[in-house]
């Protein structure tokens, strides 16, 4: 299993991470809420831990992130100072637990045993709502008849393109319009993790495998039996391990590390890459051999800089969708935003416009989100009115404007304003000392 440990005390996230690992499973910790949230958005983990750090809102958005998955992701909140109210709307929300620190390394390892017991992903929760695949693109649609209709068979489908087009919504949009979607769909990141725990997570390993194997785990092969497994950026896979997969899919069976008899499986495979495949197999990073068992159908999803009909529909459903999660009262996108939106070249594709909408909808005081809430990760500074916009400054003077502008806009929630720039709620914090300790310095100057 995978377990997202949210968590910024460095003692406790050490005592979380190796009891994780020492019961055979991948932690990743990351210390805010902000990037849990990207990742959640990327990632399928089989279990979150988040420390509330005294406030119940962290937990809710991450079980808001987590909530219409094709299986349960277990959330559990952690906290020093456990409050009823609190508890209870967690768990009316649908939290797995609230525990109240200090957490009982015993208590952890029960958990771990008991969802690994229970298969999390075959846990099911209502569908994907496939109609998130909004387009009004004529290539786009062409490809979603084309992903409707193979659907139904076994074939293998190679998505490729680039990073933030959406190659994960497509990959669950055929899982949910084929005779397997009420069966696992189980997503592995083949980036994310070195060789060796890439391997043991998509074959599994048997008891006493490798050093630390306490017990048998199944891989990702076996969980996603009579479903779909989606091999995420599987051009990252070594060449190595490339040619075990290949074994996989020509023999419709799998080899734990350690193992005596192979397991046979009933596996849907999916593969996305945003690598030039051209370049990967002239140079032999890929082998031929397994692109043309994974190519069987290609789809290629186009950047959102040559659909940009898209742009207002998508941006017109992240505000909806964002307006409700943090409960503010946006409405809607003026013409002077959705002109700004159309004019950027949308590196990041997709994902960059949620973010750059979920940042607009927090920054945003009226109804309607406007241009002066639009703004692109390479602008260093809000774009108001203000005296700001034509004024000459160090660039540290703008990071310091834009992190006090930032914190004004949210009252001071360093956490949802860690979100809005981008960056953990550490490092917003140590920023914000040392702006107090410049001030100090500077008016201890000037009383000499």
């Amino acid at each position: 299993m995978v377990v997202l440990i949210v968590e910024n005390d460095p003692i406790e996230t050490r005592m979380l991470a190796d009891c994780v690992r020492e019961q055979g499973h991948v932690p990743v910790v990351l210390d805010a809420v902000g990037p849990a949230l990207h990742y959640i958005g990327k990632e399928s983990p089989d279990l979150v831990l988040i420390n509330l750090n005294g406030s119940a809102v962290s937990g809710l958005k991450i079980i808001e992130a987590v909530r219409g998955r094709q299986y349960a992701i277990p959330v559990i909140a952690m906290t020093h100072k456990g409050r009823l109210e609190d508890a209870v709307q967690l768990m009316k929300s649908g939290a797995h637990d609230f525990w109240v620190k200090p957490i009982p390394r015993q208590k952890l390892v029960k958990t771990l045993e008991l969802l690994e017991s229970k298969t999390i992903h075959s846990i099911s929760k209502p569908p994907i709502k496939h109609s998130l695949l909004l387009t009004q693109n004529p290539n786009m649609i062409h490809l979603k008849t084309i992903a409707k209709k193979v659907a139904l068979s076994k074939a293998t489908v190679f998505i490729q393109g680039e990073s933030g087009t959406g190659k994960e919504l497509f990959a669950r949009y055929i899982h949910w319009h084929s005779d397997r979607k009420n069966k696992p769909f189980v997503a592995v990141n083949c980036a994310a993790l070195p060789e060796n725990l890439l391997e043991s997570e998509l074959f599994g390993y048997e008891k006493g495998a490798f050093t630390g194997a306490i017990k048998s785990k199944e891989g990702k092969f076996e969980l996603a039996n009579q479903g779909t497994l989606l091999l995420d950026e599987v051009t990252e896979i070594s060449v190595q391990l490339q040619a075990k997969l290949l074994r996989v899919l020509q023999e419709n069976e799998v080899d734990r590390l350690g193992g005596k008899y192979p397991i046979p499986i009933d596996v849907r495979v999916i593969a996305t890459t945003n690598a030039a495949m051209e370049g990967a197999l002239a140079g032999g990073q890929f082998r031929r051999d397994l692109y043309y068992r994974l190519n069987v159908i290609p789809l290629k999803i186009p950047p959102l800089r040559s659909r940009l009909e898209d742009v207002e529909l998508l941006s017109k459903h992240f505000v909806q969708k964002y307006s409700g999660m943090y409960n503010v009262p946006v409405e809607g996108i003026a013409s002077d935003a959705l002109e700004k939106l159309r004019g950027h070249s949308w590196p990041g594709n997709v994902r960059e416009l949620e973010n750059v909408i979920q940042r607009g909808v927090l920054l945003t005081h009226g109804k309607v989100l406007n241009a002066e809430s639009v703004i692109f990760d390479h602008e260093t500074q809000v774009q108001t009115s203000s005296h700001m916009d034509m004024e000459l400054m160090t660039i540290g003077e703008m990071e310091k404007r834009l992190i006090h502008k930032t914190l004004d806009a949210v009252n001071d929630n360093r956490t949802r304003a860690a979100e809005i720039l981008g960056i953990s709620v550490r490092t917003l914090r140590n920023k914000l000392n040392e702006y107090r300790q410049n001030q100090m310095m500077g008016e201890g100057l000037e009383s000499i």
